[in-house]
């Protein structure tokens, strides 16, 4: 078990600091309208106190789109920061600070498809989703949102229905994550049980793209499909597990995420609502 968690922790900061160094070469590329979103879901529900938070950013121009964490963003430029330090100083430790989890993958739409970026042991993979279309239900009901008039709609998206308020003020077809197709950008969309929410906190309608951000999808990612994808992954723990206890003894003591100290895995959280009600094969 210790040589597993050497292996787990050994693996993340290798791929943390490749995916730093991949960061660094992208240069940035034209303007486009940011929109900022805070993300909130409740994946337990027998546990509805517990709730992933976590911040995003839409990247968008006239036909295509990219979502991604910015909290990831900001997570990765701490840790880079302090690789960079390590490295600076000849020092073999390297204070990682605070982890969180955060959503490892990257959302873009292009007017054809849906494409889900994911990296994986420091390879890009991309899957490719139908663009579907929903049957967005619209309302005359209104609300203001950040000085925008949003007009209220209803649809279904990856098997849970929403309601979506939308502005004609920028008539982008984009939104969080995988909810598009309205006459303008998306502001709010929450589902019918209010377990998940996406609340847009600002816009820049004309700004430049983030360091490293692009609308088109890595170059270097290999197509495959989720069902391949997630079989991978799989293997992959099974064979870490299949080694463990196989090496020197190590243990981890005192470990913080969030500044809280974490113990043993005890009554683990469970994700009986995902995202995504019916997955994409």
């Amino acid at each position: 078990m210790h040589s597993f968690l050497q292996y787990i922790i050994s693996a993340l900061l290798l791929s943390a600091l490749f995916s730093f160094r991949q960061q660094d070469d992208t240069p940035f590329e034209g303007r486009a309208g940011i929109a900022y979103y805070h993300f909130s879901h409740v994946r337990d529900t027998m546990r509805p106190s517990r709730i992933w938070e976590e911040d995003f950013q839409l990247a968008f121009g006239p036909q295509q789109s990219v979502y991604f964490s910015a909290t990831k963003r900001r997570q990765d430029s701490t840790h880079r920061a302090a690789f960079e330090e390590a490295e600076r100083t000849n020092s073999t430790t390297v204070n990682m600070g605070a982890w969180r989890p955060v959503t490892e993958e990257s959302v873009y739409t292009n007017g054809q498809a849906l494409l889900v970026n994911r990296n994986f042991h420091q390879a890009n993979y991309l899957i490719r989703e139908p663009l579907e279309k929903t049957d967005w239900q619209i309302t005359t009901e209104t609300k203001q949102i950040l000085g925008h008039t949003c007009q209220k709609a209803t649809g279904t998206v990856k098997g849970r229905t929403y309601t979506a308020w939308f502005t004609t003020d920028i008539p982008a077809s984009f939104g969080p994550w995988k909810l598009h197709g309205l006459p303008g950008l998306i502001l709010e969309a929450h589902d019918v049980a209010n377990r998940i929410r996406f609340t847009c906190t600002r816009i820049e309608t004309d700004a430049a793209l983030p360091s490293g951000v692009s609308l088109d999808p890595p170059a270097d990612a290999t197509s495959t499909t989720n069902t391949a994808f997630l079989r991978m992954e799989a293997a992959y723990r099974e064979g870490l597990s299949a080694n463990a206890g196989s090496a020197d003894d190590v243990r981890v003591e005192n470990a913080t995420v969030n500044g809280q100290q974490m113990n043993a895995p005890s009554n683990k959280p469970q994700l009986n609502y995902p995202l995504e009600h019916k997955l994409t094969k």
